[in-house]
């Protein structure tokens, strides 16, 4: 069952955190063609929204091709959904970036405080950075 988080003080609408969070899923591989997704009244019930909500998130990722309905057995993953590439992904990792952008800017971090709180948060999470001296000729 996929496990979704949603926040009703978010000012993001609920039907696209639904939308954005199953993108993430998919382009992640932790959702696979042919997967069943929750019913729009099981997940509208687990999260106390209304199942409108729900049925205009799927509705929107099936017109994505991401999901795709099968009359009285259910939604689904689609088979094409799991094509997501390398740009999709990448696409996905730039918004994340621009929101956290906005949200610096708003609270008046300048671009080296900005940087040095990534540096800091890929340090925690154990991932490698490229210093100028990682970079041929640099």
């Amino acid at each position: 069952m996929v496990a979704l988080k949603l926040e009703t003080t978010s000012p993001t609408p609920i039907y696209l955190q639904i939308m954005e969070q199953v993108r993430r899923r998919i382009a992640a591989g932790l959702l696979k063609a042919d997967e069943e997704m929750p019913s729009v009244r099981a997940l509208a019930t687990k999260h106390l929204i209304n199942p409108n909500t729900v049925a205009r998130a799927y509705l929107e990722l099936e017109r994505e091709g991401l999901l795709l309905k099968k009359r009285g057995s259910g939604t689904y993953v689609s088979p094409q959904a799991t094509r997501l590439g390398q740009e999709d992904r990448a696409q996905i990792i730039e918004d994340l970036i621009d929101k956290a952008l906005v949200a610096a800017s708003e609270f008046g971090l300048t671009a080296d405080q900005f940087r040095l709180l990534v540096e800091g948060r890929l340090k925690e999470f154990g991932v490698h950075t490229v210093s100028e001296t990682d970079i041929p000729g640099g």
